[in-house]
C-alpha cells in the first residue's frame, strides 16, 4: 500500500546513521587513548556533532514527510482497505452457506425518522436504499434483538467500499457499546476508536493541520461515514445524552447510519426535563420478521437439500400449524436460525453419534425457553470436534472460560462490552504486576552489577574486590522509573534478601539497614526521574498536596542510615530526595495506556535535554552537598560513607552520579511509543507481538545509547584525573567505562519497555486469571479458537460476543441447566 515502504526505508536509514555516528566516535575515542595527546582528538570531534545534529533533523523531516505522504485522500484510500479486509474475513464467517439469510426491511415508523417513504427493500438492496433513496445519507436501522441489524450493516459497509470513488468518505463501523457519553464527545471517542484499531492513524499529521492526529484530519475533513452499531447497548440512563452528542458530533450534512431497538431509541426521544434530540434528515427502516417459508428453505437447505433424510427432521418444526407457537415465534429471528443451525445441522466429521433431534424443541413452552435453550446448546456446538480446527479445548473447558470472560464484561470497568487483551489488567490487583516488575528489574540488577564488577575486577587486579552485598541499586531506580515508590520498593526487597544472601552467615544490622536506607532512597531518586521525564511539565505543587508516601520513605530512609552509621552521613540526599519526590513533578506512576504501543522511536529534543540536565543537577548536588559535608556529618573520623570527603573527589562522584541518572532521564523523556503502519494486520495478535517487540526495542536503544553517553562521560572522567568510573576502579582504563555503562543503560531501558508496553501486564493478567478464575493460559490462542468457531466477533483489534444475547446468557448466574425448569431439554454433546 502507498506510504509503506517509504517510510519503512526512511526508519531504515535513521537506524544506519545512528550506528555509523556512535561506531565512529566510540572509535575515534578509542584511538585517542594510544596518542600522546588525547585531547586534541576529542577537540576535534566536538565540531562533528553540529553537522549531526543538523543530518538529524533533516532524517526527522524526512521522516514525518514518509508518514503523511500523499495528504488525507492517500491515508483514506488505505483505511478503507483495511476496513474491507476486515470486514470481509468477518463476513466469510457469520455469511454461512448455503446462502446469507433473506433480511427485509419496510419503512420506520415516522414518530422515530423523518424520512420514512419507500425504502422498503431486502438483502443487497441496502446500498442502493442508502445511496439512491437517501438524499442526505442519514440512514436510521431499527430491529428488534437477533432481527441482523449488524450483519446488514458490516453487507452496507463492504458494498459502499465497493463502489467507493476517490474522495468519497470511508465507512468505518463503530460498535456504541464501548462509549461514554458521559466522559467523551462522540468525536473524541471515534478518534480514539480509529487509533486503537487502525494504529497508523494515531500519527501526527503534517503541520499544516495543526497538532491532531491523521484520525482527527480524516473525521475533520468528513473522509469516515461513522457507521455507528447497537445504539440499543448503551445503558438506558444515558440513551437521550448519547443521542444529543450524536446531534452534536454528526449535525445536518454529515453522512452516518445508525441502528438501534426501536423500543431503546424510542425512550431516548423522551428525555426526562429536557427536550429531544432528534437528528435532522434520518431516515428510518425497520428489519421484519423473517417468513416461515424463508426459514423451512434455508434450514433444509443447510442439511443437505430438501427430500433428504437429514432435511426431514425439520418438517416439524418448520411447518407448524399454529405460526403463533414458541418455536414458530423464535425462528422468525436471524440470530436464532443460525443457532438452530450451527445446534442441529452439524457438518461431516464433527460428531460420530446420530444426527441430533431438533424436533426437542417443541416440547419447549415459551418462546424465551427456546431462545435460552438454543443459547446454551450453542456452545456445546461450537466446540464439537472439527476435521479441519481441531482444537485443545473442549465444550467443558471453555464453557467455564466464556462465562467467565461474559461475567467481566458485563461489569467490565470502562462498561465495554468488548474484550481488548490490553485491558485484562484491570481484572489484577493494581499492585501486583508494579510488584513483580520490581522483584524482576531488583533481581536482574543485582546478577548484572555483580557480573559486570566481577569483569572489571578481572581484568583491573589492582582495583577494590567485588562486593555482592552491596549490588542491585541500579535496578531499584529502574524500578523507580517504572512504577514509582510499589516497584521501587519491591525491586529494594528483593536485592536485599539477596544481598543478606550473599554476605550469609556474616550479617549484621548495620549491612541490612545500610541496604534499607540505599534501597528507599534510590527508589526517590527513580520517582524523581519519572516525574521529571514523564510529567507533562516539572512544577512544585503546594505543600497540601505533597506525596505524604514520598515524604514518610525519605523519613525512613533517614533514620536508616543515621542507624547503621552511627551519625547524619546520607540523611542529607535522602530527605533532599524525598522533598524533591513529594513537591515535584508526578509521583511516576505508569500512566494509562489508551491502546498498546506497536513501535519505539527516539524522539530526539532540547527539552529532553533539558529534562535529563535538570535531573543531573538535583540528583549530583545532593552528592556534592553531602560530600562537603561528610567532616560534619560522620564526626571528623573522614572515612566515606556515601559521598567521598574530599571536594574533588565529591565533585566528580557527583558529577558521574548526575550524569548516569540524567541520561536516565534523557532516555525516559526521548524514547516514545508510536502507532504502526495501516498496511498491516490489526487483529489482537499482531498488536500484542508488535507491543512485545517494543519492550526489546527499549532495551536495545537504551543500551546503545546510554552505554555511549555514559562511557563518554567516564572516558573524560579518566583523562581529568578522576580515582573511579562509576563503581570501577580507573586502573581498568576508559574502555571499562562503556562496559559499565551497559548496566544502568539495560536496566533503563527494560524500565522504560515495561511502563510503555502492555506485553508485561497482560503476561501477569494471563497468569493470574489461569491460576484464580481458570482461564488457559495460552489466552490469545483461546480467543482466537472461540473466533474462528463463531462464538466471538472481532472487531478491530478487539474480540466480542457474536451477539449480546449470548453474553448475557453467559454472563446469567443461573447454570445453562437451569433451563431444564423451564421444560428445555438438554443441549446434545
Amino acid at each position: 500500500m502507498s506510504g509503506v515502504v517509504p517510510g519503512a526505508r526512511v526508519r531504515r536509514t535513521g537506524v544506519v546513521y545512528l550506528t555509523l555516528l556512535a561506531v565512529g566516535t566510540v572509535g575515534a575515542l578509542l584511538v585517542a587513548l594510544r596518542m600522546q595527546d588525547p585531547a586534541s582528538v576529542l577537540a576535534a570531534l566536538l565540531p562533528t556533532w553540529a553537522g549531526a545534529y543538523l543530518a538529524w533533523n533533516a532524517y526527522r523531516a524526512d521522516r514525518t514527510e514518509a508518514v503523511v505522504a500523499g495528504g488525507p485522500a492517500d491515508v483514506a484510500d488505505r483505511l478503507a482497505e483495511a476496513v474491507r479486509r476486515q470486514w470481509e474475513a468477518e463476513a466469510a464467517m457469520r455469511l454461512a452457506a448455503p446462502h446469507p439469510l433473506p433480511v427485509a426491511w419496510c419503512d420506520a415508523d415516522p414518530a422515530l425518522a423523518s424520512d420514512t417513504q419507500g425504502l422498503a427493500g431486502r438483502g443487497d438492496e441496502i446500498v442502493d436504499v442508502f445511496t439512491r433513496r437517501v438524499p442526505a445519507r442519514r440512514l436510521l436501522v431499527l430491529g428488534e434483538p437477533g432481527s441482523g441489524k449488524t450483519l446488514l450493516l458490516v453487507r452496507l459497509v463492504l458494498a459502499l467500499i465497493e463502489r467507493r470513488e476517490s474522495d468519497d468518505p470511508v465507512p468505518v463501523l463503530f460498535p456504541l457499546a464501548s462509549w461514554d457519553p458521559a466522559a467523551l464527545d462522540l468525536r473524541t471517542w471515534m478518534e480514539h476508536r480509529l487509533v486503537q484499531d487502525h494504529p497508523e492513524l494515531g500519527a501526527r499529521a503534517s503541520d499544516a493541520f495543526g497538532q491532531v492526529t491523521l484520525a482527527a484530519v480524516l473525521l475533520e475533513r468528513r473522509l469516515v461515514l461513522p457507521v455507528l452499531d447497537g445504539f440499543d447497548e448503551l445503558p438506558p440512563a444515558v440513551g437521550a445524552l448519547a443521542l444529543h452528542r450524536v446531534n452534536e458530533a454528526l449535525p445536518y450534512g454529515c453522512g452516518m447510519v445508525l441502528s438501534s431497538r426501536p423500543a431503546e431509541y424510542r425512550t431516548a426521544l423522551q428525555p426526562c426535563g429536557a427536550v429531544p434530540a432528534r437528528l435532522a434528515e434520518l431516515a428510518g427502516i425497520h428489519l421484519e420478521p423473517l417468513g416461515a417459508e424463508e426459514v423451512a428453505t434455508y434450514l433444509r437447505d443447510d442439511a443437505g437439500g430438501p427430500r433428504t433424510a437429514a432435511a426431514e427432521r425439520w418438517s416439524a418444526v418448520v411447518e407448524p400449524t399454529d405460526t403463533a407457537g414458541p418455536v414458530a415465534q423464535a425462528l422468525t429471528s436471524p440470530l436464532m436460525v443460525s443457532l438452530a443451525r450451527s445446534v442441529y445441522n452439524p457438518r461431516p466429521g464433527e460428531r460420530h453419534e446420530r444426527l441430533p433431534d431438533p424436533g426437542e424443541l417443541l416440547r419447549l413452552r415459551t418462546r424465551t425457553a427456546v431462545g435460552h435453550h438454543l443459547l446454551d446448546a450453542f456452545v456445546d456446538a461450537a466446540y464439537r470436534p472439527h476435521p479441519r480446527r481441531p482444537s485443545r479445548w473442549s465444550a467443558d473447558r471453555a464453557g467455564p472460560a466464556l462465562r467467565f470472560l461474559a461475567r467481566s464484561m458485563e461489569r467490565g470497568r470502562d462498561g465495554t462490552a468488548e474484550l481488548a487483551w490490553w485491558k485484562l489488567r484491570h481484572a489484577v490487583p493494581t499492585a501486583l504486576p508494579l510488584m513483580l516488575a520490581g522483584v524482576l528489574l531488583g533481581t536482574v540488577a543485582w546478577f548484572f552489577e555483580g557480573i559486570g564488577m566481577e569483569l572489571t575486577h578481572h581484568f583491573t587486579p589492582d582495583g577494590a574486590p567485588v562486593r555482592w552485598d552491596q549490588r542491585g541499586g541500579l535496578g531499584v531506580v529502574a524500578a523507580g522509573i517504572c512504577g514509582g515508590l510499589v516497584c521501587g520498593l519491591a525491586a529494594g526487597l528483593a536485592a536485599i534478601l539477596l544481598c543478606v544472601l550473599a554476605a550469609a552467615p556474616d550479617v549484621t544490622a548495620e549491612l541490612v539497614l545500610h541496604r534499607l536506607a540505599d534501597v528507599t532512597t534510590l527508589t526517590l531518586a527513580g520517582v524523581i526521574i519519572s516525574g521529571f521525564a514523564c510529567g507533562g511539565r516539572p512544577y512544585l505543587r503546594r505543600p497540601a498536596d505533597w506525596d505524604r508516601a514520598a515524604l514518610v520513605t525519605a523519613l525512613v530512609a533517614a533514620l536508616c542510615y543515621t542507624a547503621a552509621f552511627g551519625n547524619g552521613c546520607g540523611a542529607v540526599h535522602a530527605l533532599l530526595y524525598g522533598v524533591a519526590a513529594a513537591a515535584i513533578g508526578a509521583d511516576g506512576l505508569r500512566a494509562e495506556l489508551a491502546c498498546p504501543a506497536a513501535r519505539i522511536r527516539w524522539h530526539f529534543s532540547g527539552q529532553s535535554l533539558g529534562r535529563g540536565l535538570q535531573i543531573a543537577l538535583l540528583i549530583g548536588a545532593s552528592i556534592l552537598l553531602e560530600g562537603l559535608l561528610s567532616d560534619v556529618l560522620s564526626g571528623g573520623d573522614g572515612r566515606q560513607y556515601i559521598a567521598p570527603p574530599h571536594p574533588r573527589a565529591a565533585f566528580w562522584a557527583a558529577l558521574q552520579t548526575g550524569m548516569v541518572f540524567g541520561v536516565a532521564g534523557v532516555l525516559v523523556h526521548g524514547l516514545r511509543a508510536v502507532p504502526v503502519d495501516l498496511g498491516t494486520s490489526v487483529d489482537a495478535r499482531a498488536l500484542l507481538a508488535n507491543d512485545r517487540r517494543t519492550l526489546i526495542t527499549c532495551v536495545l536503544t537504551a543500551t546503545v545509547v546510554g552505554a555511549i553517553s555514559i562511557g563518554i562521560q567516564s572516558w573524560c572522567a579518566v583523562l581529568t584525573g578522576s580515582t573511579r568510573v562509576w563503581g570501577a576502579e580507573a586502573a581498568g582504563g576508559p574502555l571499562w567505562g562503556f562496559v559499565v555503562g551497559l548496566i544502568p543503560a539495560v536496566l533503563t531501558g527494560l524500565a522504560i519497555g515495561i511502563r510503555q508496553s502492555a506485553w508485561g501486564h497482560y503476561t501477569v493478567a494471563r497468569c493470574y486469571l489461569a491460576l484464580r478464575a481458570g482461564l488457559p493460559y495460552d489466552l490469545m490462542a483461546f480467543l482466537t479458537d472461540a473466533h474462528e468457531r463463531g462464538v466471538l466477533r472481532r472487531v478491530g483489534a478487539v474480540y466480542q460476543f457474536r451477539h449480546i444475547e449470548l453474553q448475557h446468557r453467559l454472563a446469567a448466574p443461573t447454570s445453562p441447566s437451569a433451563t431444564a425448569s423451564q421444560g428445555a431439554p438438554q443441549a446434545p454433546r
